[in-house]
């Protein structure tokens, strides 16, 4: 079998845990969950637990302990174990019997011992890589002087303990801080008798008296036990408190006090435990003394029963399982539906006297909405008009006179090329004014009215604004259509345009660009239009600031139109206007107004 230094190098730990006895005594189940608390903190390796409940109440003989050892042997032999936990004093003396043939030269860590036994770990082959938490005589000592605080007048101290070498160990202590404490007391001991006969005992104690329980394993007769459930038995046949000086015991018939914590017992093991596997010695780690492992609790049923005073109580306690009075049991109902009457009476009186302003609030918020998606029309509508309006006035009329214009001065040019440079140099570069002059109102014609949507529609029409703007400005401008354009109602086309539109008068005007992208996709649902510059940029909230209308203009076309309108822009990153229209929803209005025309 190999034989392990006091740390294995392994990057995975392995620990052995023996219990001293099975998973369903309760003292076991709180002691683990103290060590899983521990074990299972962050740790710079991993750990493989390995749990043995080795019930060594029922099987204590020689032989059976031999046997034991045999099987363990057999288990881990031939697997490098880096450290041995054992819980309570049974699987401690069992280590003194058995630590160097099952597990030799392994660290050990030991938890639930009483101090006294201290003494006889540290004398054993394992004495110098061992630590561990211990049961402090102090706590023992606290636990009388509680009891005797409470009942000053009590004149016999009966101890009750077990059979099994756990019980009598540990009965140590009680009895040495009740001898030391009050030597007027006597001392009543009934350990080491069959449990009827305790029992019988205890029916008959003179009313003066306080039962101190330390363990009950196993009585006279051989028969075993858990503790805990033993407690109950002895409260109902004694008449007078009992205290116990194990949390374990907590809520089954003891008054309580201060107590060894068993989770807590476990939880200061498994730190102790995780300095060893770190690479600390475990011999070079001081005992502890196991002082912050106390707990104290009271139970109130006890203290009731027994007219215990609670102002005796020290100011640290807790008490549990008080039962509640009437008062406390409903007082947050009683006072919650008095409460609750009061503001529902309020609350009636209030939307008795509201309930007609807050109608007619409404409609007047109904009808003042209605307005203005009516006068948001109109301004459109008219808007169209009067552009229109202007359109036609510029292109029957302007553009006309300055193209006869231009034709009269062509005439004079064929006529007069003779010599005298001089004026047909004059006239050649009148012609061109006027000529680019008549290009130029044709183009504002344009602007003004497209009227390229209706006869070549949303596509060609953008395009050729964004050829016209490319030459005007000397900026790059890349279209891009994807998708279906078949069908596109008017308006829809024309709030769109004017975006575009919009869109590069903005670009031109604040941006500093280089280049803009416009995409365009189609399908039977909806529009998506995609603006995209490389300019400058700016804050889109501070725009809402500055006095031009461009961005709310877009804004309320889209939104005339049922659309959805949103721009991204920050300082020197460009802009990014992002427009996206329904189209069944509007060919259903289209319809609609055709046929109510």
């Amino acid at each position: 079998m190999a034989a392990p230094g006091p740390v294995s190098a392994w990057t995975e730990k392995r620990v052995v845990i023996l219990y001293s006895m099975p998973l369903d005594f309760p003292a076991t189940q709180m002691a683990e969950k103290g060590l899983q608390e521990a074990l299972s903190e962050k740790a710079p390796f991993k750990m493989q637990i390995f749990s043995e409940y080795l019930d060594l109440s029922r099987f204590r003989h020689e032989k059976q302990r031999q046997a034991l050892a045999d099987l363990l042997h057999q288990r881990y032999g031939a697997i490098p174990i880096d450290l041995v936990i054992s819980v309570d004093v049974p699987a401690a003396h069992f280590l003194i019997e058995q630590a160097e043939e099952v597990f030799p030269g392994v660290p050990v860590v030991v938890c639930d011992i009483p101090e006294p036994y201290k003494e006889n770990i540290l004398a054993a082959s394992f004495g110098k890589r061992v630590s561990g938490v211990l049961e402090p005589a102090e706590l023992a000592r606290q636990l009388v002087a509680s009891a005797l605080r409470f009942r000053p007048e009590a004149r016999h101290a009966v101890l009750i303990y077990g059979a099994f070498e756990n019980d009598e160990v540990r009965a140590v202590l009680l009895r040495q801080a009740i001898v030391a404490l009050y030597p007027r007391v006597e001392c009543i001991d009934l350990g080491g008798l069959g449990l009827g006969e305790i029992l019988d005992r205890c029916q008959s104690l003179p009313a003066d008296s306080l039962i101190f329980f330390s363990t009950l394993f196993v009585d006279a007769k051989g028969r075993f036990f858990v503790p805990r459930d033993v407690i109950p038995s002895v409260s109902n046949y004694a008449g007078c408190p009992i205290w116990g000086i194990y949390d374990s015991y907590f809520g089954n018939g003891i008054v309580g006090g201060p107590m060894v914590s068993m989770r807590l017992q476990g939880l200061q093991a498994g730190k102790i435990a995780l300095r060893v596997l770190a690479g600390q010695p475990a011999g070079e780690i001081p005992f502890d003394d196991g002082m912050d492992t106390k707990v104290t609790f009271y139970d109130w049923r006890q203290l009731n029963r027994f007219q215990l005073n609670e102002n005796l109580l020290p100011p640290d306690a807790f008490i549990a399982y008080r039962e509640a009075t009437t008062w406390d049991r409903y007082k947050k109902y009683i006072i919650g539906a008095a409460v609750l009457f009061a503001l529902q009476s309020l609350l009636v009186v209030g939307l008795f006297f509201n309930l007609r302003q807050r109608k007619k609030a409404e409609v007047a918020l109904r009808c003042s909405q209605r307005e203005l998606q009516t006068l948001a029309r109109r301004l459109i509508s008219s808007q169209e008009e009067e552009l229109s309006r202007l359109s036609r006035e510029f292109h029957d009329d302007f553009v006309q006179r300055l193209a006869a214009i231009a034709i009269e001065i062509g005439t004079v040019e064929l006529h007069i090329r003779q010599p005298g440079a001089r004026i047909l140099d004059e006239i050649i570069d009148a012609k061109g004014k006027i000529i680019n002059l008549s290009e130029d109102m044709h183009a504002l014609s344009r602007e003004l009215h497209p009227s390229k949507l209706k006869d070549f529609g949303l596509v060609r029409a953008i395009q050729a604004m964004c050829g016209s703007f490319s030459n005007r400005e000397g900026l790059v401008v890349d279209c891009s259509f994807e998708g279906e354009f078949a069908i596109i109602p008017l308006d829809t086309a024309l709030c769109l345009y004017r975006v575009v539109q919009e869109g590069l008068r903005n670009i031109a005007k604040h941006a500093r660009a280089g280049r803009v992208d416009i995409s365009l996709q189609g399908t039977k649902e909806k529009l998506v239009l995609t603006i995209k510059d490389d300019g400058v940029g700016f804050k889109p909230q501070c725009a809402k600031l500055t006095p031009g209308i461009g961005l709310a203009s877009m804004r309320e076309r889209v939104q005339y139109a049922k659309g959805e309108f949103a721009i991204h822009s920050e300082p020197y990153q460009g802009a990014v206007i992002h427009v996206t229209v329904p189209l069944e929803e509007r060919r259903h209005e289209e319809a609609e107004n055709s046929t109510g025309r």
